[in-house]
């Protein structure tokens, strides 16, 4: 059920900075058996206290062999990073907050954390929706990255005085709340990849990005009507 199509087509989009987005069409063989299994299991996605704005599923690593093949075979090539000592984490998500509902660090694109020195974060997902409109993702570049780091430093102790700090600051966040999408004063966007049905994107962490939500009013946490992706998230040793 989680096989790769051997049949997929791969495209290179470049986005800015020596970065880019590798994008497999008809990445999986069964898309429809692997979009079944999540809905089946629709009482174990569990709402996230922050961060993510949304609900994940933790993904059987065990189900999950040809897709590792994939990343050590293939994507430690395009993206020049070493097959040993890859820490991978894999898990089903759906995006679900209204705009409402979204906290300081939701409304804006990041990129991945490091979890050790010398390593290299790189990340991916698959779409496993029909509706378009429901949103690709977006890569941004940081304008004023300071104004973040200073927030976020505020926000380990103080959410409320991280957000005070950034409506100071920040234009954007005296505005009604919404997720990212074109640029504003703090982030340019560069590119958007479309979302579509068993489409596969994988990037560099290190870049900024967020899910490109422009109609969050199709958001659900119903998984045969949600936004449904399978994430992947791979620590790696660069080469």
């Amino acid at each position: 059920m989680f096989q790769i199509n051997p049949n997929t087509k791969t495209s290179r989009h470049e986005i800015a900075d020596d970065h880019f987005c590798l994008v497999v069409d008809d990445f999986l063989r069964d898309p429809r058996g692997v979009f079944a299994y999540a809905n089946e299991r629709t009482d174990e996605f569990e709402l996230q206290s922050s961060g993510y704005p949304g609900v994940l599923m933790t993904a059987d690593d065990k189900e999950l062999t040809d897709v590792y093949g994939f990343v050590r075979r293939t994507l430690s090539r395009e993206m020049h990073f070493c097959r040993g000592g890859i820490n991978l984490s894999t898990f089903f998500s759906m995006v679900t907050l209204s705009p409402e509902e979204l906290n300081w660090a939701q409304r804006m694109c990041h990129n991945d954390p490091r979890t050790e020195a010398g390593r290299a974060n790189v990340a991916g997902l698959v779409y496993l929706f029909e509706n378009a409109d429901l949103g690709g993702t977006g890569f941004y570049r940081f304008r004023n990255q300071a104004t973040l780091e200073r927030a976020t430093a505020i926000g380990a102790s103080d959410p409320a005085g991280a957000l005070a700090y950034l409506q100071k600051h920040v234009p954007m966040y005296r505005e009604p709340p919404s997720y990212l999408t074109e640029s504003c004063e703090v982030a340019e966007l560069l590119t958007v990849i479309p979302a579509r049905f068993n489409r596969a994107i994988f990037y560099s962490g290190d870049i900024p990005h967020s899910a490109y939500i422009s109609a969050p009013e199709l958001l659900s946490n119903d998984v045969a009507a949600g936004r449904l992706t399978l994430n992947f998230f791979a620590s790696v040793v660069p080469r």
